[in-house]
């Protein structure tokens, strides 16, 4: 994921120090024969970001996906049936998440910003990843992986969960990106209630989160928080 070389630094006089960049290389996405993305990522975690990425993106539900294999930069998933990658929207039907409402407690959101920041190795070294957790509604962290890119970093993500068979509508996805529609609707085709950011959210992003009955909660950090969408679901007393 990183690689280390030499470079100049100036900082009153210049200096020839080594020093770790990030790595970023090309995959094309493929659900059986047929390719629907090209994305560029860290190489780490490829079945993840394939799976993930045909969930996120709404063209496959979960149950759809069989397995996935890598050929060379070639991220295949195959699916149970032969026509599963018919979706040229992205917008596949979703399980409808805002029929049983998730309720938050303040303590969970406060146990997420303190924890959310830890174990970030990479971005400590090179400053150049953006990050995306799992975490459930006690706040344990599930998984946190990094990624050049923040749409990647949640493809990974949600793509993990689903290989380990982990009910994501009872989950939180926490971010460091901003949350426009698309970060938006990538957690509502994968399912899941809840966004944490430690950034902002767009306009198009809370529509779409206050239509669906998201929690959407960004600028997570230094003790404070705001609440775009869903502020009536928090416990605030928990």
């Amino acid at each position: 994921m990183i690689k280390k070389l030499s470079v100049l630094v100036w900082k009153g006089t210049p200096e020839i120090k080594e020093d770790y960049i990030c790595i970023e290389r090309d995959y094309n996405i493929y659900i059986n024969n047929k390719k629907i993305s090209k994305i560029t990522a860290s190489p780490e975690n490829l079945k993840e970001l394939g799976v993930g990425h045909t969930i996120a993106e709404g063209y496959l539900k979960g149950v759809d996906v069989k397995d996935v294999h890598i050929e060379d930069n070639n991220i295949v998933v195959n699916t149970h049936t032969s026509n599963s990658a018919n979706n040229e929207t992205g917008n596949c039907e979703r399980y409808l998440i805002n029929k049983v409402p998730i309720k938050l407690p303040l303590s969970t959101i406060l146990n997420i910003m303190e924890d959310m920041l830890r174990d970030k190795k990479i971005w400590e070294l090179t400053g150049g990843t953006h990050w995306a957790c799992l975490y459930d509604l006690n706040g344990n962290k599930i998984v946190s992986i990094e990624d050049i890119g923040r749409h990647s970093a949640v493809d990974k993500v949600i793509g993990y969960g689903i290989l380990r068979g982990i009910n994501l509508r009872d989950k939180i996805l926490v971010s460091s990106g901003r949350q426009p529609y698309m970060m938006v609707n990538k957690a509502m085709n994968a399912n899941i209630p809840v966004i944490i950011s430690k950034s902002p959210s767009m306009d198009r992003g809370v529509e779409l989160a206050r239509k669906n009955n998201l929690i959407l909660i960004g600028f997570a950090r230094r003790g404070r928080f705001t609440v775009y969408s869903g502020h009536e679901r928090i416990l605030f007393n928990q």
